[in-house]
């Protein structure tokens, strides 16, 4: 379940990127999918008792979405 997750959230991701890079709606929108796919690598690294790079890739989500919210405040 995870790993096709992930094959699809990368792939959407790339698709974004590579065709729709101009508007801004669709860059965040990668962004908050990119948050998305760390996230999931971070449940899958917990599962895996693998707790620092899970705790790594959970604050590097967070860290994207803060930016983006950040970016739309000011």
């Amino acid at each position: 379940m995870l790993k096709a997750s992930k094959i699809f959230i990368s792939c959407a991701a790339l698709i974004l990127c590579v065709y729709y890079s101009q508007s801004e709606f669709l860059l965040v929108s990668l962004q908050v999918l990119v948050a998305l796919l760390f996230v999931l690598v971070g449940v899958e690294s917990l599962s895996n008792k693998q707790t620092r790079s899970g705790y790594l890739l959970f604050g590097s989500a967070a860290f994207i979405l803060v930016v983006n919210v950040v970016k739309y405040v000011i």
